[in-house]
Parts: structure tokens; C-alpha cells; sequence
């Protein structure tokens, strides 16, 4: 797979994530914080944070297409994914034993793995 294609693929999960976040906010809500992602101020927050991901990873896939540079958009994600990790890490005491270990591992291997993408779009 080259570097445009990785870019993409990338992209493409991001916009998939986002989408979830968007379309359906309390299922995608309770997979990062449990059940308190049920009450509507919670949806709101996961409908927020879900556009972003829509946002950038449309942003870039379009770059990739129009063959535009990605990088600063895979950048974007990455850094929005270390505030991800931050953001489960300082509620750690509010989640459950699995959500405290899951859910910054995996933000944290979707922004190493927007890192990689990022530094071969160079």
C-alpha cells in the first residue's frame, strides 16, 4: 500500500468513526464512557466530536483525490486524537476498569497510526 493509499484508508476510518459519533451517539457514546452517554447533553458532545472526525477525515480523502498534500490533516487528527487521550485519561475515575485502559489505547492507536500516515505524507 503506498503513502496516498494509507492516507486514505485513514481518512476513510476517521470519516467512519466521525459518522457513528454523528448518526448514532448514545450506542457510539456507551462504547467510550458507558452509560452515562445516554442523556442528551452527552449526544450532544459525541455529535460535536463525531463532525470533527467527519470533518477531517472528508478533508482528507478530498486532498488525496484532487492529489493535494494530506498531511496537515492527518496532523490535525492525530493532534485531536492526543486530546482524546487526555480527555478519557483526566475522567479515568468515572469509567469503568475496561473503558480506563480501552479507550486511550485506542485513541492513542489511531492518532500513532495518523502519526505513520502523516510523516509518510512528507
Amino acid at each position: 500500500m503506498d503513502d496516498k493509499q494509507k492516507a486514505m484508508v485513514f481518512g476513510a476510518i476517521r470519516f467512519g468513526v466521525g459518522s457513528a459519533l454523528v448518526l448514532a451517539p448514545g450506542f457510539a457514546g456507551r462504547v467510550w464512557v458507558g452509560p452515562g452517554a445516554d442523556g442528551p447533553g452527552s449526544k450532544v458532545f459525541a455529535r460535536a466530536l463525531g463532525a470533527r472526525d467527519v470533518l477531517l477525515g472528508l478533508r482528507t480523502m478530498t486532498a488525496v483525490r484532487s492529489e493535494r498534500e494530506a498531511k496537515h490533516y492527518l496532523v490535525s487528527g492525530y493532534a485531536a486524537d492526543a486530546a482524546d487521550v487526555a480527555a478519557t485519561v483526566i475522567a479515568w475515575r468515572n469509567l469503568s476498569p475496561g473503558r480506563r485502559v480501552a479507550m486511550p489505547l485506542i485513541a492513542a492507536g489511531v492518532g500513532g497510526l495518523g502519526w505513520l500516515a502523516a510523516k509518510a505524507a512528507t
